[in-house]
This record gives C-alpha cells, sequence and structure tokens, in this order.
C-alpha cells in the first residue's frame, strides 16, 4: 500500500535558509508542495520573488536532469503575498543574507536568476486550468491571481479538514492576514509549524527577539492565538473536525521551533568543503546552493567567529516531516517523540515594547504555574526545545546533497 503524501503550503521569504527548506522539501517525497507563498522578511519582497522563481526553476531543472517528470497540475502554486509587516516599520535581514537575500549570488553574476522571471509570474488562468496538459518539465511552478493569504485560505478550503500543514519559515505576516480574513477556514489547517521566537536564550537581531518574529510581532503573536482551546489528544482531534464540519473556528495546534531548539543543526565548513563544494557543476541544486553557501560561511566567521552554519528554516522542514505520522490526535508518533524534547506554553509575542518587540513570554512564576496569566484563555503553543542536530545533518545533507555522512 503506497501512503498518501502530506499536504504543505510553505510561506518563506527567501533567504538562504529558506532555499535550502524548499530544496529540501520538495526533494522530499513524504511530502506534496501544493502551494509556496511568498513574504517580505529576509529581503526586499521583490528580491523575494526573484528569489523564489529561481529556486523552482533550479528545482525543474534537477528533476529534468534525473529524468523525473512532475505533472502539471502537483507544480506549487506561487503566490505573492505582503511586502511590510502589518504594524510595524519594516526590517530585513540583508546583514545577512545579502543584498539580493541569496549571497549576492545575482549581484555578483554567481548564479543568474532566469531572464524572463517577472514574466514567469505573470497569471495565466487558461494555462492553469488545462488539466489535460501533458506532464512536461517545461514549467517550474503555476500561477496563481490570488495573494498569499487568499491562496492559503483556497489551499485550505480545497482541501479535506486537517489535512494541509503550513510550514512557515518567514515573518508570518501572510499567515496572520489570512486568519483575519477567514478565522474558520484558517483553522482546517492540520498544524502549523513556524520558525521562530526565542523562548529561554537571547534572540539574534536584538537581545530580546528572533528575527521572523520581530520583523512583525503582531502578526506572530496573532497566529498563536489560535492555539486556544487545542488539546492533542483523540478527543481533541474529533472536536475540531466537529467544528469545522458546522461550519465554526476550531483551535489550531501550533508548533514552533525557535532559537533554543535549532541551533544545533548545524553545516560545518569542513563538510561543505567535503560533500558540496565537489559537487559545484554536477547537478543544478549543488551548483545554485554552491553559489550562496559560500557567502554564508564567510558572514558567520565574520559576524560570530564560527564555522558552522545553522539553517534553522531547514531544521524545521525537518520537524514537519517527523510530525506526518500524528493527525493531531497525539497518538502513534514514537520517532518525533524520540528525537524531540518540547514543552506547551501559554506564549506570547511583545508587539509594542521599545526595547522588547518580538520577544516571547510566557509566565516563569512557579507559584502561578496552571493559573491564567494575561486575563484570557490560555494559548497553547507547543515549544520545541531541543531536537537531534546531528540527525538533521545527516538527512538534510543525504536529501539535498546525496552526501554519505
Amino acid at each position: 500500500m503506497v501512503q498518501s503524501r502530506e499536504s504543505v503550503v510553505i510561506d518563506t521569504d527567501p533567504g538562504i535558509d529558506d532555499a535550502l527548506a524548499i530544496l529540501f522539501m520538495l526533494l522530499s517525497p513524504e511530502v506534496h508542495v501544493r502551494a509556496i507563498t511568498l513574504t517580505h522578511g529576509n529581503t526586499s519582497l521583490d528580491d523575494v520573488k526573484r528569489n523564489a522563481v529561481t529556486i523552482l526553476n533550479v528545482m525543474r531543472d534537477h528533476n529534468a536532469a534525473r529524468g523525473v517528470v512532475i505533472p502539471n497540475d502537483e507544480l506549487p502554486v506561487l503566490a505573492v503575498g505582503c511586502e511590510r509587516p502589518l504594524r510595524r516599520a519594516l526590517i530585513s535581514a540583508t546583514y545577512f543574507h545579502g543584498s539580493d537575500g541569496l549571497g549576492e549570488t545575482h549581484a555578483k553574476g554567481l548564479h543568474a536568476a532566469p531572464p524572463d522571471w517577472e514574466q514567469q509570474l505573470i497569471h495565466d488562468a487558461k494555462e492553469l486550468a488545462d488539466k489535460e496538459a501533458p506532464a512536461s518539465n517545461a514549467k517550474a511552478f503555476r500561477t496563481t491571481s490570488r495573494d498569499a493569504a487568499d491562496e492559503i485560505l483556497h489551499q485550505l478550503k480545497t482541501s479535506p479538514p486537517l489535512t494541509v500543514s503550513l510550514l512557515a519559515v518567514g515573518p508570518l505576516t501572510n499567515l496572520a492576514l489570512a486568519y483575519e480574513r477567514d478565522p474558520v477556514t484558517f483553522s482546517r489547517a492540520k498544524r502549523i509549524l513556524i520558525m521562530g521566537g526565542a523562548i529561554n536564550q537571547p534572540g539574534n537581531v536584538s537581545p530580546t527577539a528572533e528575527f521572523n518574529f520581530c520583523a512583525d510581532p503582531y502578526a506572530a503573536d496573532v497566529v498563536l492565538a489560535t492555539s486556544k482551546g487545542f488539546k492533542h489528544t483523540p478527543e481533541g482531534y474529533e472536536e475540531r473536525l466537529n467544528l469545522i464540519e458546522q461550519d465554526k473556528q476550531a483551535p489550531c495546534q501550533v508548533v514552533i521551533l525557535p532559537l533554543d531548539g535549532s541551533e544545533d543543526g548545524n553545516i560545518s565548513r569542513e563538510l561543505y568543503q567535503k560533500y558540496i563544494l565537489p559537487n559545484k557543476g554536477k547537478n543544478p541544486v549543488s551548483t545554485f546552493c554552491n553559489a550562496f553557501l559560500i557567502w554564508s560561511f564567510e558572514v558567520v566567521s565574520r559576524l560570530y567567529s564560527i564555522e558552522t552554519l545553522s539553517p534553522y528554516d531547514a531544521y524545521t522542514a525537518l520537524l514537519c516531516l517527523d510530525m506526518i505520522q500524528d493527525k493531531g490526535d497525539g497518538q502513534g508518533n514514537p520517532e518525533f517523540e524520540k528525537n524531540w524534547q518540547y514543552s506547551r506554553l501559554d506564549l506570547r509575542v511583545e508587539t509594542e515594547g521599545m526595547y522588547t518587540q518580538g520577544m516571547c513570554i510566557y509566565d516563569r512564576r512557579s507559584w502561578s504555574k496552571g493559573k491564567p496569566a494575561w486575563g484570557d484563555e490560555p494559548n497553547n503553543v507547543q515549544v520545541i526545545l531541543r531536537g537531534n542536530g546531528p540527525r538533521f545533518t545527516k538527512i538534510f545533507m543525504n536529501r539535498v546533497f546525496e552526501a554519505p555522512v
């Protein structure tokens, strides 16, 4: 019996580790990436669009080189989303990802975007609707007239309830907007997996905040609040289904991988030089990744005096893969329980603080444990506090670079 693939929508701001996460997911036979929705974040939305089109063209060429043909109706839809946060000034992470978001690969001519990348994004409704078109390697993705938030809602609405996972590896603006437009449809998501936050350690863009949450703290707080009332039990799962069948909003399963749980998933410069660099020119994925990874190692060496890259978004992609077996009822997923440590927290995000904007907050007072901390129903966010870094490195390197680590 062939197991059906997990349906996933990736919300992203590529971005170096975003590119690695997208390739990881597209090279994973367990999942069907139904849509990729784009947000501001690591760089400007224009650069994000160019990077996404480039990544998907690389993947098309990689499949062609392997003799793999993806049917047209199984290609991911690429939808463009918000160019700025909901309530704060725009920030970016070009200091780390480069002015173009991919380590200056475009600016320095290290790996050119398709010359027609902007035209590729233009929506052709007739072509999209043609389900009789023969499978070919001509297209890298499908287009849509919907913006990112509406595409997320469309994917959830046109799928059975609790079958599509949302993998969010950028600022959460698109997800918050989708929720605000239609909370009932949004609650049809199987689970929401987020790379973001810093729980018990300092942030990476301020003393208190991780980049994705700092880039749109209001959106992050909105999305975490969708977990109110969530119960990770068979009864909780049935309750969610019943509410959705009645066209009512159901609690969402929200899982976050913060800095605390993701910094042990590393690619060392030694691994890069041994397994990735020698493959430059051998296949499209390795050639593309080589164009920006050398920048990454130079940046972490210059900024942090280390020789390892922590691709947080790709680590979150592994979390997504490891949670497939759990339909949301907390049953039968020993692989996850073996490799991930977590807590369930009433986690909030500071939206306004002069010094703490984007900071993750929970009640640390031992004497108030189990009591409402904020005067409302508590959030129930599953917070990953530790993974299995060496396992991530092995799986990621093998799947993306065919490296026998």
